[in-house]
């Protein structure tokens, strides 16, 4: 399987003032990193897909919880208002390498899932970011789905290389 070409680092919200500046969410754990001034970046579709558009970044700065950035030849709200809700993605061979025990949560999708004691569980199909943390989607044989925190005390390891994440959930979660 090929993996993405560029990683989802911020979403496109609404202009902000009159002069060409956008207010982004980011979604990275390195926005000053990402968002800095000469980083181009790829306007992604719904399914993180470049659409061919790419923006580079002139000005990026932190305002409350997103950040605001200014792109190359871009001078008024128009353009802006033409991009809202569009994913920008950075070339994955752009981003840090991963240190030991970090990964991308699509790297997560595919995975099987198992108990501490080796017995399967089930097969990570998504990925959920919810109010409380994030969810693993895991389908079981048979098609059954759980939903299962990604929490320290329940995701015990993740392991990339074998291409599993061992759980050990509350007792009863797989009952459910």
């Amino acid at each position: 399987m090929i993996g993405p070409t560029h990683l989802a680092v911020g979403l496109l919200k609404k202009p902000h003032g009159l002069k060409g500046d956008v207010l982004v969410l980011p979604l990275t754990d390195e926005p000053d990193a990402v968002f800095c001034a000469g980083r181009v970046l790829a306007v992604l579709d719904r399914q993180g897909r470049p659409t061919g558009a790419t923006l580079t970044v002139t000005e990026g700065r932190a305002y409350h919880r997103a950040w605001l950035l200014h792109f190359d030849g871009i001078e008024d709200r128009k353009a802006l208002d033409e991009m809202r809700e569009r994913y920008l993605g950075m070339a994955v061979g752009e981003a840090r390498p991963l240190e030991e025990g970090e990964f991308y949560l699509h790297e997560l999708i595919g995975l099987k899932v198992e108990l501490k004691d080796r017995t399967p569980v089930g097969v990570v199909r998504e990925v959920y970011e919810a109010a409380q943390g994030l969810l693993l989607s895991v389908q079981r044989e048979g098609g059954k789905d759980h939903l299962i925190p990604f929490a320290p005390g329940v995701v015990r390891r993740v392991d990339r290389g074998a291409g599993k994440v061992v759980i050990t959930p509350p007792e009863g979660l797989l009952e459910l």
